[in-house]
């Protein structure tokens, strides 16, 4: 099952997790400068949705000549791309089966499966760390589908530790 076809309940869950990311970070000062944070959301238009629009939770620091955004991790969104996570996730593999309302450029493709087998090569800093989250013995992973496997993909839960695993890999 992908998210696609979920329910809103999965979505509204996801959106749950962001906002206690969101609060966690927000309950600390400005990492640049020390002083208060404040909220400044900002609207997303994840392509793939429909007409969809999405706030990314966000924070800018108050004090004045600093104005430093903060940006909380996400389980909705993949850093800066403009598809939602789980496309990120699952397009390399998996992009027919996706359905979404447009398709995904075959150059981004292109583009994402060399960030994959670049991120998830055994060498990159990331999956060094991340490797404390698969199961022992789990063999090395160079694509996203690899590391679904790990997580007993495809139940909803599932879901959620997969873009748990791969929410510090946004930049």
């Amino acid at each position: 099952m992908y998210p696609l076809s979920a329910d809103d309940a999965f979505f509204q869950r996801l959106r749950l997790l962001d906002h206690d990311l969101f609060l966690a970070v927000k309950s600390k000062p400005c990492p640049r400068c020390g002083g208060p944070l404040d909220t400044a959301h900002y609207p997303r238009k994840p392509r793939g949705l429909g007409e969809c629009e999405l706030k990314r939770f966000s924070l800018c620091c108050r004090r004045e000549g600093c104005r430093h955004r903060v940006t909380p991790p996400s389980l909705r969104f993949f850093g800066r791309k403009v598809y939602p996570a789980w496309v990120v996730i699952l397009a390399g593999d998996f992009c027919r089966q996706l359905g979404l309302s447009r398709p995904i450029a075959r150059q981004t493709l292109v583009r994402w499966r060399r960030f994959w087998r670049e991120w998830l090569s055994e060498s990159h800093a990331f999956m060094r760390r991340a490797r404390a989250w698969l199961p022992p013995g789990h063999p090395p992973c160079n694509r996203p589908a690899g590391v679904l496997d790990a997580f007993a993909f495809p139940d909803r839960d599932s879901w959620i530790r997969v873009l748990t695993f791969f929410r510090d890999a946004a930049f």
